[in-house]
């Protein structure tokens, strides 16, 4: 959505923004000589975007083989968030997704990974794996201590059960990092778009 489509909308742009750049950097705090009015109807916009991104179906069909994958679903209804938020992937035993879940909503450091309600819903869905992600406002992924030793927490919680924690992402906005493969990456949109076309 370019800026013609947006001012229709009331936003009365000067720039040439686009939907992407005006979420992003309403994320990141850059938005700077814009009125209360436009704040607030950017804010709106944003709200509206993520409850959408929430009803997006994810493709049952695929197999989430790794990181990248798992960003691809995850990425969309985290990134851009002003709090913290934690998702979960409940998957098969062939690694396809059950259901896409959101687990707990936080403040701007921290949100709560609950292990009990976790495996609670693990155990409901018949869910043989899980990938937990959560958000880092601030735009780094790097993994903090709490983020290690939550992860370690609720690995061991899954052993208990005979279930896999297969990964935990921490989501920013162009990039993740991944526990299981201990590595930051860029987020690209259209390479994997075409890998989780089943």
């Amino acid at each position: 959505m370019r800026c013609e489509e947006l001012n229709k909308l009331g936003l009365n742009l000067s720039e040439d923004w686009n939907v992407s750049d005006l979420i992003l950097a309403s994320g990141a705090g850059y938005l700077e000589g814009f009125s209360n009015e436009q704040l607030d109807r950017i804010s709106v916009l944003k709200e509206a975007i993520s409850e959408y991104m929430v009803t997006i179906p994810v493709n049952a069909n695929v197999q989430i083989t790794n990181a990248d994958l798992a960003s691809f679903y995850l990425m969309p209804v985290m990134k851009g968030l002003d709090h913290e938020e934690c998702w979960i992937l409940y998957l098969s035993r062939k690694n396809t997704i059950i259901k896409r879940m959101q687990i707990s909503k936080g403040g701007f450091t921290q949100t709560t990974i609950d292990n009990k309600q976790i495996l609670r819903h693990a155990l409901l869905l018949g869910a043989q794996g899980i990938i937990i992600a959560h958000n880092h406002p601030t735009n780094d992924p790097t993994p903090s201590t709490a983020d290690i030793n939550s992860t370690r927490s609720l690995e061991k919680a899954c052993r208990a059960i005979d279930l896999t924690l297969l990964d935990h992402l921490i989501i920013a906005d162009s990039s993740y990092y991944s526990f299981t493969e201990d590595r930051k990456a860029e987020y690209n949109e259209t390479i994997l778009k075409t890998l989780a076309v089943a």
